[in-house]
């Protein structure tokens, strides 16, 4: 589980090299605003992050960085279930998502926040937006709908079994 950190500086606050950590304790009410050098022209760059962007962008302030390179994210939930893939059950981790943004991405969709989908352990569906999101959840509710089904004509099968076995 990643901590959750609720950063903020205003522009006029931001110090050159201030961690958005200690500048986000100076100001929690709003996104954190930072600068970076890029790597490519040696220049400055402003970003202030998404709001809830948990990242430590300590690295990116100190070292030249590619635009691309810069991105935030949100704090997740991981659920995990006993999945046996080799013999024995294992936990792996299902139906995790993060929310993200990239602001400089040359796709230029990525730099509105997107939310990434972990369907199991490592397996992502990425960069959807809120009508690929909701497809997906459409998607999953239609077989959540079948596995209840399932539940249910699994209730009435093993009373119906228990009953002929105590006969």
């Amino acid at each position: 589980m990643y901590e959750t950190v609720s950063p903020t500086v205003n522009p006029s606050d931001t110090l050159p090299g201030l961690p958005p950590q200690q500048a986000a304790k100076q100001h929690p009410e709003q996104p954190t605003t930072w600068t970076f050098t890029e790597r490519g022209t040696g220049q400055p760059m402003t970003v202030t992050c998404m709001p809830g962007c948990i990242l430590d962008h300590t690295n990116d302030i100190a070292t030249p960085s590619y635009p691309g390179d810069i991105w935030c994210q949100a704090p997740r939930q991981d659920v995990t279930l006993p999945i046996n893939s080799n013999g024995s059950p294992e936990e792996y981790r299902v139906l995790s998502s993060t929310l993200n943004v990239r602001p400089f991405d040359e796709m230029v969709s990525a730099r509105l926040p997107f939310v990434s989908l972990e369907i199991i352990d490592d397996h992502w569906i990425e960069d959807l937006d809120p009508d690929g999101l909701e497809t997906v959840i459409r998607t999953l509710a239609e077989r959540l709908d079948d596995l209840r089904e399932a539940h249910a004509e699994l209730v009435r099968t093993r009373t119906e079994y228990a009953a002929r076995r105590q006969a």
